[in-house]
């Protein structure tokens, strides 16, 4: 993985909307690809599901907001 200090190559963007379901499956996915220099940065979009506690969920520091 990039160091924190490497700002990362690639930015991913994710946006979702009430996408609860699919949501840990699709940034899990994200996280293991073999390329590791990107940024992922969900955008929810006013969901009114489960969303928002999922994509707080994540501690790897790719995932923007992470700690």
């Amino acid at each position: 993985m990039a160091s924190p200090m490497t700002p990362p190559i690639v930015t991913v963007l994710l946006p979702v909307y009430n996408g609860d379901r699919y949501l840990h499956a699709a940034v899990e996915s994200i996280l293991a690809q073999t390329f590791e220099s990107f940024e992922l940065l969900i955008v929810d979009d006013g969901s009114t599901d489960g969303t928002e506690p999922i994509c707080r969920a994540f501690i790897d520091l790719r995932v923007c907001g992470a700690r």
